[in-house]
């Protein structure tokens, strides 16, 4: 920012405009340090964006209040947000975010006086400084505190204590990935033997193959969903699990294969080859292999965890609510875990067919059904009954925010609680012309909330989006980064 830049069009609202697009600038920029729920993807904004914007603000006011006539802001919002700023963001989660930035502080609100940058109560007010001379600003911009609060970003303050871990855990990988791996652990044992012995650990505990001849004719047998004639293949939700059952046991396949070539090559009795070597330095690590996560292609074909613990424990719940499923029938699944499928968007598309031709009768047609979802009053253990139309699923949570049981809405965060674990959903399919009305989620309409697979967030590992209650304005939200998670590592 210059003196030159500030006398281009000698007007006071010029130059607040000014100030107000260059914090804009530098709250977006900062915003990334706070990772996914600052940013879905890390965008690379530079000044060449901030001098585009500023030479639109040029134009657009010399032609506008320079004339007499009003400011456009939905013009100023729309340049800024989408066409400049807007050309880099990829993610449609990122792109709402923007635009909330902009129609708060690209608007006729910035010129009255007391205007603040903040909404909140502080100490400190970021405030717009009155002056003609560069001085003024550069004055005023000295007196900004040097640690800003999450707050000034529309973040909630936990977002600080995310930022800490996220550069403590990027510190510890950069730690465990290049300290050496032939010191020997505990009771004096080599990196080897502590492989062997864990991998040795692991078999035991692999749980069993499915069959697929075995399990295809159970499935032919098990029933479809009530007041519908489906059965066996002719049910989607049953043509799902034959899927999943395919696809968990691939996973099973390799592990197994895995561990037992990773403790055949530490006695030598085959070679140990680039790929087993770096399997054999994950384990010592305690990180997932590769080969458990990934093809050769690249393709993800399971989970993704950060410890080898975690994944393990997550492969033998997903075989046991599968072969629950399987066994017992779809009477007996009460609330499905929705973390424990590897195709979770499969699910829900099933779920939409059978509630669709389960009102056939009512002319009911997949094309204009959209699913329908509401947060129930309950845990998981508390769920009594199979619900005749669409299904339960719990195990997921909430980060940037929490469920609020007693009002069953959206409320702030406790301090220190990142992410909550919410009562279980109900999830169904409705007509699209029968869907609550916005007013029925609040004064302000519902937030639309978008449920991912992962805390990484982008639209790769987005299941689904779902309307919530609130009392608050659903950009209050947005400025939150609040989202719904399948897990939080």
């Amino acid at each position: 920012m210059t003196q030159e830049l500030l006398d281009k069009i000698d007007h006071e609202k010029w130059r607040t405009i000014v100030f107000v697009q260059a914090v804009l600038h530098s709250i977006v920029q900062e915003r990334r340090k706070f990772g996914p729920i600052g940013w879905c993807v890390p965008y690379e904004f530079n000044n060449s964006d901030l001098d585009a914007s500023l030479l639109f603000l040029e134009k657009h006011f010399s032609t506008t209040i320079v004339a007499g006539t009003p400011i456009s802001w939905i013009t100023v919002q729309y340049m800024v947000a989408e066409a400049q700023y807007g050309g880099r963001i990829t993610d449609d989660l990122d792109r709402e975010l923007f635009n909330t930035y902009a129609a708060r502080w690209l608007g006729d609100e910035s010129f009255k006086q007391g205007f603040a940058f903040n909404n909140y109560a502080a100490e400190y007010d970021y405030t717009v400084p009155d002056g003609l001379e560069i001085v003024v600003f550069k004055n005023h911009i000295d007196t900004i505190p040097p640690v800003d609060s999450p707050n000034i970003f529309g973040l909630h303050t936990n977002a600080d204590l995310t930022y800490r871990l996220k550069e403590a855990s990027e510190m510890l990988t950069t730690i465990i990935e290049t300290q050496p791996k032939d010191a020997g652990g505990a009771a004096g044992k080599s990196v080897d033997e502590l492989v062997k012995e864990q991998a040795l650990d692991l078999l035991a505990k692999m749980p069993p193959d499915f069959i697929e001849e075995i399990f295809r004719t159970q499935i032919q047998k098990l029933k479809g969903p009530p007041a519908c004639s489906d059965r066996g293949f002719g049910a989607p939700l049953n043509i799902f699990l034959f899927q999943e059952l395919q696809r968990l046991q691939n996973i099973i396949l390799i592990v197994r294969s895995n561990l037992k070539n990773l403790t055949m090559a530490i006695d030598g009795t085959v070679v140990m080859t680039q790929d087993l070597l770096e399997d054999l330095n994950s384990v010592f690590d305690a990180r997932v292999p590769k080969k458990w996560t990934h093809d050769a292609s690249g393709a993800e074909i399971s989970w993704l965890l950060p410890n080898i613990g975690g994944w393990f424990t997550g492969l033998i719940e997903r075989q046991v609510q599968l072969n629950k499923n399987l066994e017992e029938g779809r009477q007996v699944m009460k609330a499905y875990w929705l973390t424990g499928f590897t195709n979770s968007q499969g699910f829900l598309t099933g779920m939409r067919q059978e509630v669709t031709r389960q009102h056939v009768k009512d002319q009911w047609a997949l094309d204009d059904v959209i699913t329908h979802t509401e947060i129930l009053a309950f845990d998981f253990d508390r769920v009594k009954d199979v619900p005749e139309e669409g299904q339960n699923v719990h195990g997921l949570f909430m980060e940037g925010c929490r469920w609020n049981r007693q009002e069953q809405r959206l409320d702030e965060s406790e301090p220190k609680k990142l992410f909550v674990q919410i009562p279980v959903i109900f999830v169904t399919a409705v007509q699209a012309k029968e869907k609550k009305k916005n007013s029925e989620y609040g004064p302000y309409g519902p937030y639309d909330s978008a449920v991912y697979k992962y805390p990484k967030r982008n639209d790769r590992y987005m299941i689904f989006r779902m309307l919530i209650k609130t009392e608050q304005t659903p950009a209050h939200w947005k400025l939150r980064g609040v989202c719904i998670v399948a897990q939080t590592d």
